[in-house]
């Protein structure tokens, strides 16, 4: 195996983490169902249906959320290569180019995104990220590279 050199991992900013969310959840779900039963037994039955339909709008969400929670990018510069693995909810791609071929820029556009190239292809790097962590680990990289 080759020798790491370093490695930068691009992620969202997410504040709970998959786990966090199903107690989150089971605790939304716990109350709600709670408050609806009380009204349903003092004669207010409809709010039942309602508190059931909530749940699985919340449900919907809250999975949508949990799916995406640890995209990330990691791009790791080898001696010899520069890996790029990009997981974006349960598929992942990964892609190497050989270090020496690889060209590292930023777009001009409004999003601004990294953009690492060789004869073999090019990604973009950075969708998880902000313009100011993009900025920062473009310039630490491009240096990375160079030595």
């Amino acid at each position: 195996m080759e020798a790491l050199s370093k490695s930068w991992v691009l992620r969202r900013n997410c504040s709970l983490t998959p786990r966090q969310l199903c107690v989150a959840y089971g605790m939304v779900a716990v109350a709600s169902l709670l408050i609806s039963l009380a009204w349903a037994l003092s004669g207010a039955w409809i709010v039942l249906p309602f508190a059931v339909i909530e749940l699985l709008v919340l449900s919907v969400a809250f999975l949508a959320y949990a799916r995406h929670a640890t995209d990330h990018e990691r791009i790791t510069l080898l001696r010899d290569c520069v890996r790029v693995e990009v997981v974006k909810g349960t598929s992942s791609q990964a892609t190497e180019f050989p270090r020496q071929w690889c060209r590292c820029g930023m777009d001009d556009s409004a999003y601004g995104m990294v953009r690492l190239e060789s004869p073999k292809g090019a990604v973009q790097i950075g969708q998880f990220v902000g313009m100011a962590d993009r900025k920062r680990f473009f310039e630490e990289f491009r240096l990375a590279l160079a030595h």
